[in-house]
């Protein structure tokens, strides 16, 4: 197109796309693209009646065009009432959610598309709504604000991308009762998330200027010289799970020289990139502080069994980084559901809300083990950083430290003084290590067999490391789960000895894991101590204000102690920081919905915890009373059918006995629930 061919007309733009898309595509392809079919003939068809034209709908997006941008508005409010319906229709899992952006503006005509700044604002806004909302920007604003029966709230001036002047954004209320107000308009504050982000562009600009000037004026220092032989090749991420070639494993007879511990592995940043995660496709929105998800490293050793070694490396890397404030960790277990998969980098950011990550292989040959690990910034796609280290198994523990220290150091996070990324007290023994590592994954089955073998290698472990701290961690979780299990002859005395081992593994490391600490809460609130359980819960997340567990122990003591609404932020960070956590997140967390009357609130968290365990017991009987106390009796009758299918001999009396709530009006409120519900 010449300039003189130029062509162009102010118009109301309107731009959407799915949350989560690329999460509903990995779990069912077939069933989301049908989805999608259905909810795109409702969006033109509502654009349609709306004055409007679809300009263009390539993939999860749908982009179109208005005269009116009351008209635009208006369409935006009836297609999210249309599709939050049909939604309704459908398993909570598989609800396509889209978020809508805006914008009255400039823009340029070429055929039938759209081009320009107007465009651009549209979708920046629609990156800036929330699932199932709509944010316009304050052109269309003063066009429409007096005009429909709709709310409105003042989110500042947000500076968005490739856009030169800040850009007003309000947010669409479209609930009745919100029809006609404007919250927040005069006092609005930059938001938190935006203030840190201007925060981290700064410190970046400085950090881009000291290298630039340092490269000018500071003169090159001299590159060791590297053979052939010696050249460190960064692992690639199609072969990541490839086996290393025989020429290269590490075997005792091989003549190589480990490095010192004092001497850094060279380092190689590949030229190549990977494809890039999109922002704007994040399931959840990127936290105002580096984010990373570390990928299980692969077992590269001929031995399957050795898969708990290279699990154990990836749990210490994520709890010695899960210390640091000023990073977001995402948890074990939501970056353990992707063990043994060839998922991309882009997948993986995109669906847990991260920018970083990192991925990596164990090797491991009698005495000598070989680690590789890669950092990844998944939004430009470029490999930060990748090193691989052949060392004497001995050296374990320092390479664990150094690989997390080269991340903080790659995601720009300085340091202060006193802050420590080691994970506590290294054993001793290595032996006692590697039985600690085989007790934990045995315990974490929740299972009879395995809770055996689990406080069997915990013992042996001690045995041959008497000061190991975690070794009476594991054993103390052994004998808890001795009473959760039945297997205990005398619950007082298990959970007294519970207590006395991990008080002894927080003697012998009081500033290391996290972990004793919690589980110290949970086991002074089964005794009813409700001071000492919350006191240790914020010691624990003190200790690691990355680790979900600490949050999401702190607020299940909290609400034993009546303190619910003190609880809900606590479980909403656990689960930010491990989406894909384990059930007890999602049934405590509904749980302080349910003591605070918010009943519908609770039932779609005790869903949730139903959908990760479907024969958690208690998640039945927390669904059982509270269908109960909605007056759903129906319901309610279901779901006790579901206690007594799991358990024939259920005893509602002996499990009242359990429920270690302060205020026992809220244990005589569930039982009384619970009964009328069907179950005796």
């Amino acid at each position: 197109m010449t300039t003189q061919e130029v062509k162009r007309k102010l118009a109301a733009i309107l731009s959407a796309d799915v949350k989560g898309y690329s999460r509903l595509m990995g779990e069912d392809e077939k069933g989301t693209v049908r989805t999608l079919n259905a909810h795109k003939e409702v969006m033109t068809s509502l654009i349609q009646h709306h004055h409007g034209r679809v300009v263009d709908a390539p993939g999860d997006n749908v982009l179109a065009d208005f005269a009116s941008v009351v008209d635009a508005v208006e369409c935006a409010a009836e297609i999210q009432k249309e599709l939050k319906t049909r939604n309704a229709e459908l398993p909570e899992t598989r609800r396509m959610e889209f978020r809508i952006g805006v914008n009255l503006g400039d823009v340029i005509e070429d055929g039938e598309q759209i081009l320009g700044d107007g465009v651009n604002i549209a979708a920046r806004l629609e990156s800036l709504s929330e699932a199932g909302g709509i944010c316009i920007s304050g052109t269309a604003f003063d066009q429409v604000r007096n005009k429909l029966e709709l709310g409105y709230e003042y989110l500042g001036e947000q500076t968005v991308k490739n856009i030169t002047l800040p850009v007003r954004v309000y947010k669409v209320l479209i609930d009745p009762e919100a029809a006609g107000k404007v919250i927040s308009e005069k006092k609005a504050k930059t938001r938190q998330w935006q203030r840190a982000v201007i925060g981290l562009v700064v410190v970046l600009v400085v950090v881009i200027a000291a290298i630039v000037i340092w490269k000018f004026y500071t003169p090159s220092a001299p590159q060791p010289e590297v053979t052939s032989k010696e050249k460190v090749v960064a692992p690639q991420p199609e072969r990541a799970q490839a086996a290393l070639p025989p020429s290269a494993e590490p075997t005792p007879k091989e003549k190589v020289t480990p490095p010192s511990p004092e001497k850094v592995s060279k380092t190689i940043i590949p030229s190549h990139s990977i494809d890039r995660a999109d922002p704007k496709k994040m399931a959840l929105p990127l936290p105002d502080k580096p984010s990373i998800a570390v990928l299980p490293f692969a077992n590269m050793s001929e031995d399957p069994k050795q898969e708990y070694f290279s699990d154990g490396i990836t749990e210490n890397i994520i709890t010695g980084l899960s210390k640091i404030p000023r990073l977001f960790v995402i948890a074990r277990n939501s970056t353990f559901i992707y063990k043994g998969k060839g998922v991309k980098v882009q997948q993986v950011a995109e669906e847990l809300g991260v920018r970083y990550v990192l991925e990596g292989s164990v090797q491991r040959s009698e005495n000598r083990i070989r680690i590789t690990a890669q950092l990844i910034d998944a939004i430009t796609g470029n490999h930060l950083w990748a090193e691989r280290y052949d060392r004497d198994l001995k050296d374990i523990f320092a390479v664990q430290d150094e690989i997390t220290i080269k991340i903080i150091l790659s995601m720009r996070v300085k340091l202060t003084e006193g802050e420590q990324v080691l994970r506590g007290r290294p054993p001793g023994n290595l032996e006692a290590y590697l039985k600690l590592l085989q007790a934990q994954e045995n315990i974490q089955r929740f299972n009879i067999e395995g809770n055996i073998m689990g406080k069997q290698l915990a013992e042996e472990a001690i045995a041959l490391d008497p000061e190991l701290a975690g070794g009476y961690g594991i054993l103390g979780a052994g004998y808890m789960m001795d009473v959760w299990l039945g297997l205990s002859k005398s619950p007082k005395e298990s959970l007294d000895k519970a207590v006395e081992l991990t008080q002894k593994a927080i003697s012998l490391d009081p500033k290391g894991s996290s972990t004793p600490h919690a589980a110290l809460g949970y086991l002074y609130t089964l005794k009813r101590d409700y001071d000492k359980a919350i006191a240790e819960g914020e010691k624990a997340v003190a200790l690691d204000p990355g680790g979900a567990d600490a949050y999401a122990l702190l607020g299940m003591s909290l609400n034993y102690a009546d303190r619910p609404k003190e609880a809900i932020p606590l479980f909403e960070k656990a689960i930010r920081l491990n989406p894909n956590g384990p059930t007890h997140y999602f049934l405590n967390f509904g749980t302080s919905y349910r003591m605070m009357g918010r009943y519908q609130e609770a039932i779609t968290q005790y869903k949730k915890a139903l959908r990760i365990a479907p024969n958690n017991i208690i998640a039945h009987l927390a669904l059982a009373g509270t269908y109960n106390l909605l007056g759903r009796d129906e319901e309610a009758h279901a779901e006790a059918e579901e206690v007594l299918k799991i358990n024939p001999k259920f005893s509602l009396e002996s499990y009242a006995k359990t429920l270690p709530f302060k205020n026992q009006a809220q244990i005589d409120r569930l039982v009384e629930a619970l009964r009328k519900a069907g179950l005796k």
